[in-house]
């Protein structure tokens, strides 16, 4: 399946038979969990200064940087309807490189700006690793000096493995067989009122069905690491002329189930 575009060429209109056109994942039994109090619920600070996160499905959402809640509502609502549309179109997640194509396809329909399309074998791992770990390098190398989103990202991992119960979930939904891939999504909101994205995406492969994701120690020996990062900002403009479709589009296939937890 592939989507027909050309990025910023496409009208309104175009966009939005596209969007209704576009099957989406069952997802009756899909959860979303809003990570709360990131800091501890003391530290009402950080709260004033806008951070927060969400896990849902296979991806981590943090935001930082003083984003309005109709910002924060529109990149959860990209993220999930991209994730749907992909998992629909894809459900075998051993196609790497396809649903990395059809994912940033789908995000760049919804306004985000087009990126390097490109998911690469990560090599020079260490014998043991964590992908936390790997992850935050990854991420490192993207966002270079701006060290606020590296930290977000670190406090919202941080947070997730004090709670089993929603790190679980997140892993079921990014784990298969013999393959696993999920999303770490951090967002800063800019001075000039800017919706900026690191789309980091990974991909695990193993001769083994993978149950454990982010903390669980693996070895370079047994498991090879795909991933991609880019930085991607949304063309609100673009994206309030479909904000109203993505919205009905999820509220008519998803009737989702949202469970939040403080952690």
């Amino acid at each position: 399946m592939t989507i027909e575009m050309t990025g910023a060429e496409l009208s309104n209109e175009e966009r939005i038979a596209a969007i209704e056109s576009m099957e989406l994942s069952d997802v009756t039994t899909r959860s979303q969990w809003r990570i709360q109090s990131l800091r501890g619920t003391a530290d009402t600070h950080q709260s004033e200064k806008g951070e927060s996160a969400l896990v849902t499905g296979n991806s981590v959402l943090s935001f930082v940087g003083g984003l309005t809640p109709q910002q924060k509502q529109d990149v959860q609502d990209c993220v999930l309807f991209a994730q749907l549309a992909t998992d629909k179109a894809f459900p075998d997640k051993k196609r790497r490189q396809e649903r990395f194509d059809f994912y940033s396809d789908v995000l760049t329909l919804c306004g985000w700006g087009a990126t390097n399309n490109s998911i690469k074998e990560v090599t020079g791992l260490k014998q043991k690793f964590t992908m936390d770990q790997v992850a935050l390098e990854i991420i490192s190398s993207v966002i270079g000096v701006n060290k606020v989103l590296l930290d977000i990202v670190a406090v919202v991992f941080k947070a997730l493995q004090k709670n089993p119960k929603a790190l679980a979930l997140f892993e079921n939904e990014a784990s298969g067989n013999e393959s696993a891939d999920f999303q770490i999504l951090p967002c800063i909101g800019t001075v000039d009122g800017e919706v900026v994205m690191i789309k980091s995406a990974f991909h695990i492969t193993s001769p083994k069905r993978i149950t454990k994701v982010l903390f669980w120690e693996l070895s370079s020996n047994s498991v090879r690491l795909y991933a991609g990062a880019n930085n991607t900002t949304l063309n609100q403009k673009v994206y309030a002329g479909v904000r109203q479709s993505i919205s009905d589009k999820l509220a008519y296939t998803t009737k989702k189930r949202i469970e939040r937890i403080e952690i």
